[in-house]
Order: C-alpha cells, then sequence, then structure tokens
C-alpha cells in the first residue's frame, strides 16, 4: 500500500503556519503505524528536519517496553526518544534534540495522532497551564506558543486532505473511471479488514471465552454504539439473536435512524441515555460498546457505569487510548487508519470484528445451522382485532 498519495494532505497547514523543522510524536500504547507513515510523508514533502519521541513509553510492561521500541523504530527506520511527558520522563532529551536539530527563531510543529502528547509536551516546555485530555478533538486548531527563541505549533490530530474536498475516507488519486474508484472503495476496505486481522484474532479469541462463560451463567449480553457505531452494535445484537444468545443492543435510537447522527453525533453527548442503559445491566453481564474514536460519550459513560455494578466490559474501537478503552476490561482494537474525517473503513472493520465474535462463538456453543433456523422462525402470538379496544 503506497503512501505516497497522502503526501499533500499536511500541505495547507504547512502552509499556512510556515514551519521550519517538525517533532513526530508517537503514542507508544497505540504506535498507528500506518498514520505515522502518512505524517512522515507529509514531513519529508515540506522537507523538514525532524525528530520523533516515542511518549507513553510508561504504559508498556516494563519487560517489554525496549523490545517494543526498537519494533517500532525498526518500521519507522529511525531513533525514537522514549519518554512519559506527563511525568516529564524524557523532557531533558527532548529538549537537547530541539537544541541540536533546530537553530533558534525556527518555527516548530508538533505533529502526531490526538492522545499522542503534542499538547502536553508544549505544556512541559513552556510551563503553561494548557487544556489538555484523553477525548479525541481536545485540540481542534492549530495554535503557536512561544518558547526559548522557538515557536512551537500545536497541530490537530486528524490527518486530512483539504485539497480533496470530497475525500472522506478514500483517496481516489489516480482513478479514472467510475469502475476504477468503486473498486479502490472495495480494495482499502479489504486491506482496514486484513490490518485488523494482524491484531485483533488474540483479543477476539479472549472475548469470546468470556462471553460464552458469562451466557452459560445465565448472564446477557448489552451492545451500545452511536451513528456508524450504533449500526454495528445492532447488526452485532441481530446476528447474536440468531444464534440464540441473550443479548439486548440500545443506542441513541431516534437520532440514529436519521443520516444526521453520522455528521452531527446527535444526542452523544447525553448521560441520561448511559444511566437508562444501565437499568437494564446486572453484575455479571457484558456490555460492548463500539466507537470508532473512543471518544464517544454515552457509550463510554455506558461502560464507566457497568463497570461500577461489575458487570464485564468489551470495547470494539480503532483507538484503545481513550475513556472507552479506559473502561474496558478487554479491547478489541481495529487497525484501519489512515481515514479522513469519516469512518467508513474502520466501520467495516468492526463490522467483520462482530461477525467473527458472534460466529465464532456461536459454533463454540455448538450452534449449527438447524439451531440457527430455530431461532429465526417466525414466532406469531394470537393478538386482538384491530378497532378493539
Amino acid at each position: 500500500m503506497s503512501f505516497n498519495r497522502v503526501a499533500k494532505k499536511l500541505t495547507t497547514p504547512f502552509e499556512q503556519f510556515k514551519p521550519t523543522g517538525a517533532i513526530l510524536m508517537i503514542n507508544m500504547s497505540d504506535p498507528q503505524i500506518s498514520t505515522m507513515k502518512v505524517f512522515l510523508e507529509a514531513i519529508k514533502t515540506a522537507k523538514l528536519p525532524f525528530f520523533a519521541v516515542a511518549n507513553k513509553i510508561d504504559l508498556l510492561p516494563k519487560k517489554t517496553r525496549k523490545a517494543k521500541l526498537k519494533e517500532i523504530e525498526k518500521e519507522l527506520g529511525f531513533k525514537l526518544i522514549p519518554a512519559a511527558i506527563i511525568s516529564a520522563t524524557g523532557l531533558k532529551d527532548i529538549m537537547f534534540q530541539i537544541n541540536k536539530h533546530f537553530k533558534k527563531g525556527s518555527r516548530i510543529a508538533i505533529l502526531g495522532v490526538f492522545n499522542s502528547g503534542k499538547t502536553s509536551l508544549i505544556a512541559r516546555l513552556t510551563k503553561l497551564n494548557l487544556k489538555i485530555g484523553d477525548l479525541p478533538g481536545t485540540t481542534l486548531e492549530f495554535t503557536e506558543y512561544h518558547w526559548q527563541g522557538y515557536t512551537l505549533i500545536d497541530t490537530v490530530g486528524q490527518v486530512i486532505d483539504v485539497n480533496k474536498p470530497l475525500m472522506v475516507s478514500i483517496d481516489f488519486s489516480g482513478c479514472k473511471t467510475l469502475s476504477d474508484k468503486i473498486k479502490r472503495v472495495l480494495t482499502q476496505d479489504a486491506e482496514g479488514i486484513l490490518a485488523t486481522s494482524e491484531i485483533a484474532v488474540p483479543q477476539i479469541e479472549k472475548v469470546v471465552k468470556v462471553i460464552k462463560k458469562q451466557v452459560a451463567l445465565g448472564y446477557k449480553i448489552i451492545t451500545t454504539g452511536a451513528g456508524a457505531s450504533a449500526l454495528v452494535a445492532l447488526e452485532i445484537a441481530g446476528q447474536g439473536l440468531e444464534t440464540g444468545l441473550p443479548i439486548v443492543v440500545i443506542t441513541n435510537n431516534l437520532s440514529q435512524a436519521q443520516p444526521i447522527s453520522f455528521a452531527k453525533g446527535v444526542c452523544e453527548e447525553e448521560a441520561g441515555l448511559s444511566r437508562y442503559i444501565n437499568f437494564i445491566v446486572n453484575k455479571g453481564d457484558v456490555v460492548i460498546g463500539i466507537s470508532a474514536s473512543g471518544g464517544t460519550g454515552f457509550v463510554y459513560d455506558a461502560l464507566k457505569l457497568a463497570r461500577k455494578k461489575k458487570a464485564i466490559t468489551i470495547a470494539i474501537t480503532e483507538n484503545p487510548d481513550t475513556p472507552l478503552g479506559k473502561n474496558a476490561d478487554y479491547i478489541i482494537k481495529s487497525n484501519a487508519k489512515p481515514e479522513g474525517p469519516s469512518s467508513s473503513k474502520i466501520q467495516v472493520a468492526h463490522l467483520a470484528i462482530g461477525h467473527a465474535l458472534i460466529l465464532s462463538l456461536a459454533d463454540e456453543r455448538g450452534i449449527n445451522a438447524d439451531n440457527s433456523i430455530f431461532y429465526m422462525l417466525p414466532e406469531k402470538v394470537a393478538t386482538k382485532k384491530m378497532g378493539i379496544k
């Protein structure tokens, strides 16, 4: 898969803020290598001197840190500075590299996906009280800060090609016909599923075993999500019912039924919805929250409340270092990025995860075709005649 096609994704911000150097921040708990290569392509296109920081190294088990660092360095092709910005670990090394790589007066763009520590680094260096959080999108605009003769530019963690306003998650560069465009979408959707399978299989395997055990003990499953993730939650619950699972789905239904929820995230901030979901959650139940970003309000709050009731919580997400991931006992991570503002490739990957989860679980429970058809047959109940009150 070539990354040259996305070389311009940061062109306009670079032109607007005129950086003369860059620091690439990598979240070691979720490196997102394919997206890092997009940022690297942008850095190379702008011909910027740079160095990279392996942030949140402290979130990895001590015995695996060195091996993971070497693995990421090998994939990217250069050395990383291990750091934990929140605790100031590695900060002196970063300051040394800034003075080594950049001349005084340089304009340094701090690049990386959301939650990689861009704003945290600037706050540490400048000692400013900046807004920092684990919700995706805390930084929504490019902002300049001055520090010891340098200009530090905080950037947005979303990679979008502003030169292609119709590009939402698939770049159609080089496509000459409608057939080419259709094939591009199908091919990249398939690539997202294949990349997901490389990391998700062990995670799904653990979850299948957990759910099988809880269902055998008489507990139920609840799925939830918003927008595109609501459709995934509905699909998982639908296939679950077809295979005899005690499963319930609750989403932001009225808005989810309309396309406005895809663009605007309608009702995602409604805490009352997460409390409503938890009315039916009991100790030992399994609650599955689906969110591509990992930051959908009522979804991660539903898992948080379910945990307090000692239910088992599962997250299906592209971004585990988020409130959703932090409130999950088990995480099934997709690997469909890089994306634009749409999450179409991620949604396809999450649907595939749902299929793998439910169908594997059904087979593990001994459900065959005859059993499954039984759960799909109509079950008519005699009812009153119309007009009788």
